[in-house]
């Protein structure tokens, strides 16, 4: 069973560039990882003249396409997919940081920069947050705080976070 872990904080205070120094040190042990990026907005992952998109603008509600390394499903949806949904497709992970979703009942690592004028989102009612990562480090947030680019030390703490997790289950 996978361990998951949300990563949350404000547009552009360095997400995506926490979880992919998370997944290199773990990676360095061989981990399998899985991640889940939360977009707010439409996106598009096909473009203009490829054949997926020719098929899906011919009025196919779900394309599919596959090779021996990869394979990608596009489709239309009524509601957006519940992330226990998403998260049946991971199964076979390690770890699955999952970016966004920050009302979700999953633990979560706040990313918080001073540059920013906001209060954190652990101190305005976000829930299951266990660790806050800042470039002020000893600020007190109510949770642990480990400084922004301390990779090693940020992953010793999912690792024990994990191992205490799952003593008590």
């Amino acid at each position: 069973m996978s361990y998951v872990l949300g990563v949350i904080g404000h547009s552009n205070a360095g997400k995506t560039t926490l979880i992919e120094h998370i997944i290199a040190e773990l990676k360095k042990e061989n981990k399998l990882i899985g991640a889940i990026k939360h977009d707010v907005h439409d996106f598009e992952i096909d473009h203009k003249g490829k054949d997926t998109y020719r098929l899906k603008s011919a009025g196919a509600s779900c394309v599919a396409i596959s090779s021996q390394n990869k394979w990608a499903l596009i489709q239309d949806v009524d509601k957006e997919k519940a992330l226990k949904e998403i998260l049946s497709f991971f199964d076979y992970c390690d770890y699955v940081f999952v970016e966004g979703y920050k009302l979700e009942d999953i633990p979560k690592i706040e990313v918080y920069r001073s540059e920013f004028s906001y209060t954190p989102l652990v101190q305005s009612g976000i829930e299951n947050v266990i660790l806050v990562v800042t470039d002020e480090p000893q600020r007190h947030f109510g949770v642990p705080t480990r400084h922004i680019d301390d990779y090693k030390g940020i992953v010793e703490f999912i690792k024990h976070h994990e191992h205490v997790s799952k003593m008590k289950k």
